[in-house]
């Protein structure tokens, strides 16, 4: 027998071997009936069926790799570190929550007044003005949902200004409203669009230079003049602290100029600028509602105002309004004679501009109305801090107040 045929002949032999699946260690079957059956079916599962490529090049004992303790210490330490810190911001997250949760049930506890029918003899309450004055009108009508002798009429433009008088002409516009609407009050709230540029006789000038300021204050005055020309008894409000200083410096300067332009005896200014910031005078997010619970009264961009900041903002003028055309008041009020040069401060230090802090007309004051404060406010006077009034507030318990040294 030749070579190839000796290894054909040996080759073939393997090659059956590994498909009929010979094991690779055979218990003779003597041996086998002498084990016990546990055994047997034990040794039966020991035994893998082996493949030809295992009979030809043998099984593969693959090594397990060695675990370094000292790294899985360090990764279990980043995944606990990264569980806290997950857990923290899901706690400062639930935080704001609670907040938002609070301004809405807030909310939700000021719309939830019967809302009755007007009469066709009800008092107009007209608003005038840009996107703060359109959510003073929002307030106010949750504030006389349940009264039928009041409606409030919104004639606010978003967009418009003392700048922009291609919008609005509020001083030309007003007129015309007055004898459309016919309104019983007048509320008027704009300024918040004037850090521009302005148009002024042909000209671009830039903002807060002279030139512009001239014109701006021009404008100003002469929507004072329009005002006080109706014979309707109205009031205006000033600008609330903003998050960007730059601009909450401007609207210090023009409350200054809309106080002046709106002395009159049948109309008066109030500046909200306390009503919305912390004991320092700068802006703050969150403050106490109508009800005295600390809710959210601005959102994230920190200029515009939620549900429970625009009802808060109605309460600065709700009453006087509904006492001056309803003669009743839910409140007990001295009077209502008010003029802005009393507020004044006397002081050469007040500055505005050059200070960045501006004095809060006292709405605690008797001689102004004292239910126009809401419980927990602070009134700033040259620098020191006055103790704050718990004043009765419209539903729910008055918070404590906490006093200041």
């Amino acid at each position: 027998m030749s070579r190839f045929s000796r290894f054909l002949l040996i080759f073939s032999a393997i090659l059956f071997v590994g498909l009929v699946g010979a094991p690779v260690k055979e218990t003779s079957p003597l041996a086998q009936s002498f084990l016990p059956v546990s055994s047997q079916a034990q040794t039966a599962r020991k035994r893998p069926r082996r493949s030809l490529f295992g009979i030809l090049f043998g099984r593969r004992t693959v090594k397990k790799k060695a675990v370094n303790k000292r790294s899985l210490r360090s990764s279990n330490r980043r995944k606990k570190s990264k569980y806290r810190s997950r857990k923290t911001r899901k706690k400062s997250k639930s935080k704001r929550a609670r907040l938002r949760r609070s301004a809405s049930s807030s909310t939700k506890a000021a719309v939830a007044v019967k809302v009755v029918k007007k009469l066709e003899t009800a008092k107009k309450v007209m608003v005038v003005g840009d996107f703060y004055a359109g959510g003073l009108a929002d307030g106010l009508d949750v504030a006389y949902a349940g009264i039928e002798s009041l409606t409030v009429v919104d004639k606010s433009n978003g967009l418009s200004g003392f700048v922009r008088d291609d919008v609005v002409n509020w001083p030309e516009r007003l007129p015309a409203l007055m004898e459309e609407i016919k309104p019983d009050y007048v509320v008027a709230m704009l300024g918040s669009n004037d850090r521009q540029l302005m148009r002024d006789q042909g000209k671009k000038l830039k903002k807060r230079t002279p030139e512009w300021d001239a014109a701006y204050t021009k404008r100003v005055q002469a929507l004072g003049t329009a005002l006080k020309a109706s014979g309707v008894p109205y009031v205006w409000m000033g600008l609330p602290p903003v998050r960007f200083k730059t601009m909450s410096k401007d609207f210090l300067l023009f409350n200054e100029l809309y106080g002046k332009a709106a002395v009159s005896p049948n109309g008066r200014f109030v500046d909200i600028w306390d009503g919305f910031s912390d004991a320092d005078g700068n802006y703050s997010r969150s403050g106490p509602d109508i009800n005295g619970q600390i809710v959210l009264l601005r959102p994230k961009d920190g200029i515009n105002l939620t549900k429970a900041g625009r009802r808060r903002l109605a309460f600065y003028v709700e009453n006087q309004i509904q006492k001056a055309l309803t003669g009743n008041s839910p409140f007990t009020n001295p009077s209502l004679a008010f003029d802005i040069e009393d507020n004044l401060p006397a002081s050469a230090r007040y500055d505005p501009k050059r200070s960045g802090r501006t004095l809060v007309i006292r709405l605690d004051d008797p001689s102004v109305d004292g239910v126009e404060t809401l419980a927990g406010e602070k009134i700033e006077l040259d620098g020191g801090v006055g103790e704050a009034f718990q004043i009765p507030v419209l539903n729910g318990p008055a918070p404590k107040v906490r006093k200041e040294g």
